[in-house]
């Protein structure tokens, strides 16, 4: 894949598989804690962090992730719509993606990390 300019993985994944490895690495970043990773749809039972209030702490929430190459591939892949809540992809290429999936594009995410310099 193409140079990302993150030492912790320096080229951009190439498929799925590369795209679960990058979730973890990031999923803290992101607001996530990974509870579950699976083999079938969904991909990831994972915690959202919904709110962070300083006087009620912070609110989590249950959330299941499908994990794409593109998020096209939710469609190619005869997904149950139902069984997930947010698809974690590298590219964002599904414009006509039902709003009631969060999309989360790591090739945007990686690249404000990079710029930030969180990692």
């Amino acid at each position: 894949g193409e140079p990302t300019g993150f030492d912790l993985f320096p080229h951009a994944p190439t498929n799925e598989r590369g795209v679960v490895f990058l979730f973890g690495i990031l999923s803290k970043t992101l607001g996530y804690v990974v509870e579950h990773v699976r083999t079938k749809c969904p991909d990831c039972i994972a915690k959202k962090i919904v709110n962070l209030n300083a006087r009620r702490g912070r609110r989590m929430e249950t959330v299941r992730i499908e994990f794409e190459f593109k998020s096209s591939n939710f469609l190619s892949h005869y997904h149950d719509f139902e069984t997930t809540d947010v698809i974690v992809c590298w590219e964002h290429d599904w414009k006509e993606c039902p709003s009631k999936f969060h999309v989360v594009e790591l090739k945007s995410e990686l690249s404000r990390v990079v710029s930030k310099n969180k990692l």
